[in-house]
């Protein structure tokens, strides 16, 4: 049978950047934790060298965090290999960064995709488990978030609403 009183932890973008840190972080605190990346290539060769800190603590999921049925299949993997989720990190992103007049619509979409529906996706597939274990759904904005900047307007709006996303979503859990 699973041990399964050892936390566990989602991070989705964990195989590289903020995401990866994030999860050595955790590990090191005794924390399981599951990465997503598109790629499962890429979330397996990450789980791999996370497994280094502390064996069997990582694994490796491919998903999108523009899907919501995506999404959904990564917190049941957690559950369903770790017996519960007790934190969700909400860290996919992606930035491009352009004046208004040089930015693409398909730039504006995927950032808004990825940045602000990710959030969401996360969200909506993660707050059953959390209730269960009374976790923590943990967004990653940025100053970007507050702080506007010339070439930002794709960046800087879908960091606004992870920021108005995550503290209305407070209101709705807080409770729980």
């Amino acid at each position: 049978m699973a041990d399964t009183t050892t936390k566990s932890a989602l991070v989705t973008g964990g195989s590289k950047g903020i995401g990866y840190g994030i999860a050595e972080v955790l590990i090191r605190e005794g924390i399981r934790v599951a990465i997503t990346s598109r790629s499962q290539e890429n979330a397996d060769e990450a789980a791999a060298a996370l497994n280094k800190i502390k064996e069997g603590y990582a694994l490796g999921i491919a998903s999108d965090v523009r899907d919501l049925d995506s999404q959904q299949k990564g917190v049941d993997a957690v559950v369903q290999r770790w017996g519960r989720l007790d934190y969700m990190v909400a860290n996919a992103g992606i930035g491009h960064f352009a004046p208004i007049q040089d930015l693409s619509p398909d730039q504006w979409h995927e950032t808004i995709d990825i940045n602000v529906t990710g959030v969401f996706n996360s969200a909506k597939a993660s707050v059953p488990a959390l209730r269960e274990t009374q976790g923590y759904f943990i967004t990653i904005a940025s100053l970007a978030g507050t702080n506007f900047f010339a070439g930002g307007t794709a960046y800087n709006a879908s960091k606004f609403a992870v920021v108005g996303f995550t503290q209305a979503m407070m209101l709705d859990v807080r409770n729980d």
